[in-house]
């Protein structure tokens, strides 16, 4: 039951960067200049870093499986990311 929990935990994490992700990506997009791009790639890069940085930090104080925050964290940032890309393309 803790995997379950944890995954759970991690898929609503992943989904908090997953969004930041692409409203930060939506806005330079609408710019359309290399610098805007460049601006969304840092971001995506600054919120992986941080994401999992923040997982590795409570690993200690989470009352379930750790190992299971992460996994549902890349599941949650990786399907997300792929559907707001293909939103903001149809847009």
């Amino acid at each position: 039951m803790s995997y379950f929990w944890g995954v759970l935990v991690g898929l609503l994490w992943g989904a908090v960067g997953a969004v930041i992700i692409g409203l930060v990506t939506k806005k330079c997009v609408e710019k359309n200049t290399p610098a805007a791009m460049t601006t969304a790639n840092a971001v995506k890069i600054a919120v992986y870093v941080v994401e999992f940085v923040v997982v590795f930090l409570v690993r200690n104080i989470l009352p379930f499986s750790y190992e299971a925050v992460i996994i549902g964290t890349v599941l949650s940032l990786a399907m997300l990311q792929i559907v707001f890309t293909y939103k903001i393309a149809n847009s």
